[in-house]
């Protein structure tokens, strides 16, 4: 065997070793259900899943999946009128703060009471009214939820964000 060739061949099977990890970490240990064969499988993929956030069930592949919702901000402007935003338009995916702001949207509406006694609310109020760069008056989240839609729902002519399948929470005002 060729000298040259060994080292190829070694980084062709750690690469080979690391595929079939990532294949079984996210095709049979992820989207598992809580139950014995999990727990036994979770001791040695856990860190790894979630590391990389792996770690969810997967519900978009059953035919009842989670319901969605939407997060919005509402602005009032100096003269009164109101326009919204989407929370995802307020940061650029390759800006530094993407990931901590997403991550204050989130425990704005999934845990509300600890995100005003950590301050986040007012936090991303604060970043929020900064970037209308003084013409808002105050800033208002809004989580809309989605209700459960069905095919009959559809062929009557409704879509699934229409305000009747839609609960709405706002959360706020927040002065600027």
């Amino acid at each position: 065997m060729d000298k040259r060739l060994v080292p190829q061949r070694i980084g062709s099977l750690i690469l080979s070793l690391f595929i079939v990890w990532h294949a079984v970490g996210i095709t049979v240990v992820g989207p598992l259900n809580k139950g014995s064969a999990r727990d036994k499988l979770i001791t040695a993929y856990g860190p790894y899943l979630n590391l990389l956030h792996l770690n969810d069930e997967w519900p978009f592949y059953a035919p009842n999946p989670f319901l969605g919702s939407i997060m919005s901000y509402k602005a009032v402007d100096r003269s009164g009128q109101t326009k919204t935003y989407p929370l995802t338009q307020a940061h650029h995916k390759l800006d530094h703060a993407y990931f901590r702001y997403t991550n204050f949207y989130v425990y704005l509406f999934s845990a509300p009471n600890y995100a005003q006694q950590r301050g986040y609310d007012k936090s991303v109020a604060r970043f929020l009214c900064a970037q209308h760069q003084g013409s808002v008056r105050e800033i208002s989240f809004v989580l809309q939820k989605q209700k459960r839609f069905t095919p009959r729902d559809y062929k009557a002519g409704y879509r699934p964000t229409d305000p009747p399948f839609l609960d709405t929470h706002i959360f706020g005002p927040f002065p600027c």
